[in-house]
């Protein structure tokens, strides 16, 4: 043990990262530290910044003649990135993260051993080219470690990131929004996410404090892709599209001229699968009821909106690019109009009912 020489620098990214405690669980951890006259656990440092303990060490500014211990990392990180994947690593240990805690966490580890890794910041369907170092570890392997580590999907790794990259690109224009919605004040949902990270630059502030106002002031959350709907949703995709190119069938390829990344070859493999999977549905080898018809429906259109979502996630220009999101837009008026079209003859059965009565 030693005595307090407040020697730490306090690294505002590092810190950022770690859930922030209650006024009460504040108080009760002072309390605890005062009972036992010492700090228990030590300070973690990368050199002379502060890793983890950031409320002890305030606690320890406060009462200078308490002793502690401190513990460095830098023999095993190296850089900032090595630093950030250890911080959320450790806090993902902890039990009482909420989803949206655990969620950022793993988006912001998985970001940090990407880059670490070569610097690629490709998908889990990115192949890393020309690498010259055998036991590199791919992107895919990270992925699907990092996802067995939390007990969650792979896919859901990759909705992680761009989930705490929105949640960053928040805080940025609406200093504060972090915390509010890693503790769960504030709800964003997946589509919400997904219509900030396409806005442009000069609206964000409008568009994220209107966003704000609009939650604090009652504004309904969007139930449709909580953190746990979508976590179950993946895992019943991944199941029964186990493979990478079935996950990735397209039934319309409105951008063949700004996809150079899918070939002809594999379009007519995509194609084929198409048909393969159509045939399949038509022979049953059992008849069908009209709950279990019912149970295709729902899940077709969870798989939908799973596949879409996917999709803006990998490529996010389909977002950002004008052009682009207009021809998305546009290979989705079919479903659009279907709809429509189910509805307009719901609202023609519902006045034949009313009127026979």
């Amino acid at each position: 043990m030693k005595k307090n020489k407040f020697e730490f620098i306090i690294d505002s990214e590092f810190q950022s990262q770690i859930p922030a405690l209650t006024d009460e669980e504040f108080q009760q951890l002072e309390e605890n530290i005062l009972s036992e006259g010492e700090v228990l656990s030590p300070l973690i440092v990368w050199g002379n910044i502060l890793v983890d303990g950031h409320n002890r060490y305030k606690i320890l500014q406060q009462h200078p003649e308490i002793p502690y211990t401190t513990r460095s990392i830098s023999c095993t990180c190296e850089t900032r990135e090595d630093v950030l994947a250890w911080i959320c690593k450790h806090q993902l240990g902890r039990r009482n993260l909420t989803p949206e805690q655990k969620k950022f966490l793993i988006g912001k580890q998985y970001h940090s051993e990407k880059s670490t890794r070569g610097g690629n910041h490709g998908n889990q369907y990115t192949q890393v080219a020309n690498c010259q170092i055998d036991n590199l570890p791919s992107v895919e392997n990270t992925t699907e470690r990092i996802a067995k580590e939390n007990n969650v999907s792979p896919s859901f790794v990759i909705r992680a990131e761009q989930f705490m990259k929105t949640v960053e690109l928040m805080e940025k224009y609406c200093p504060g929004i972090q915390e509010e919605i890693l503790s769960g004040k504030l709800k964003l949902s997946q589509r919400e996410a997904t219509i900030i990270r396409g806005t442009p630059t000069e609206a964000l502030p409008t568009v994220v404090s209107t966003w704000r106002e609009e939650k604090l002031n009652g504004k309904p959350d969007d139930s449709a892709d909580t953190y746990e709907n979508l976590e179950l949703l993946s895992k019943v995709t991944e199941r029964n599209f186990s493979s990478a190119a079935t996950s990735k069938i397209q039934t319309a390829d409105p951008l063949s001229e700004n996809r150079p990344f899918i070939s002809s070859g594999k379009r007519s493999t995509e194609l084929q699968t198409i048909r393969e999977l159509g045939e399949k549905m038509a022979t049953v080898d059992h008849v069908a009821d009209a709950e279990g018809m019912f149970s295709e429906i729902n899940s077709a259109s969870d798989s939908f909106i799973f596949r879409l979502e996917q999709c803006f996630a990998l490529y996010p220009d389909f977002l950002t690019n004008v052009e682009i999101e207009a021809k998305v837009i546009a290979a989705l008026q079919k479903a659009e109009s279907y709809i429509v079209h189910l509805k307009e003859q719901h609202r023609q059965h519902l006045l034949k009912t009313t009127n026979s009565q």
